[in-house]
């Protein structure tokens, strides 16, 4: 079962973009530029954590798209704190705030697994932008290859330039022509 506050649109392609919490402000610029190329009625569905997913769901705003925020936590909490406006924004722009759980649960480490499996789940594809080999990014990713839905990549970092050069996941021109399709 799913708690959210918001809109949520079953039509729509919903693309997950995931990545490192640290990221470079390069990263940041490169998913801009993507997000800004998609089309208006991609979805954009992330975990609201600080990074790359503030980065993917303030691109989303800024161009005028949708976005869904998943958080590890209950649907009364948001975490990261300093993301509670981020969240009331994305729910004014026409988005949602999803969670497994009810009330003010506290996130817990095996929430933020279970999180990332949310996201893949509410998506028909993964966009990783920026990663680490080992990360919870990658965890993502691997709930999203059970499922069988693409993964594409920004290359640029050891993690996405992994999952490039082992055909893992594809490149960007890929991810572009199968959206606009």
């Amino acid at each position: 079962m799913l708690y959210f506050r918001g809109k949520i649109t079953h039509n729509d392609y919903h693309l997950a973009i995931v990545g490192s919490r640290n990221c470079s402000l390069e990263s940041k610029k490169k998913l801009f530029k993507v997000i800004k190329k998609l089309p208006q009625n991609i979805v954009i569905v992330s975990g609201l954590a600080i990074g790359i997913d503030t980065c993917a769901h303030l691109s989303a705003i800024k161009t005028n798209k949708k976005t869904i925020a998943v958080l590890p936590c209950g649907i009364e909490t948001i975490y990261p704190k300093q993301n509670i406006d981020l969240s009331q924004l994305i729910i004014q722009k026409g988005g949602a705030i999803v969670s497994e759980y009810e009330g003010k649960m506290r996130p817990t480490k095996k929430s933020f697994i279970l999180r990332n499996k949310v996201i893949a789940d509410l998506s028909n594809a993964v966009l990783v932008a920026e990663a680490q080999i080992k990360s919870g990014t990658m965890s993502t990713v691997n709930f999203a290859l059970k499922q069988n839905k693409p993964i594409y990549a920004i290359s640029g970092s050891k993690g996405t330039n992994y999952l490039l050069e082992n055909k893992i996941a594809y490149d960007l021109p890929l991810l572009f022509k199968n959206v606009n399709n």
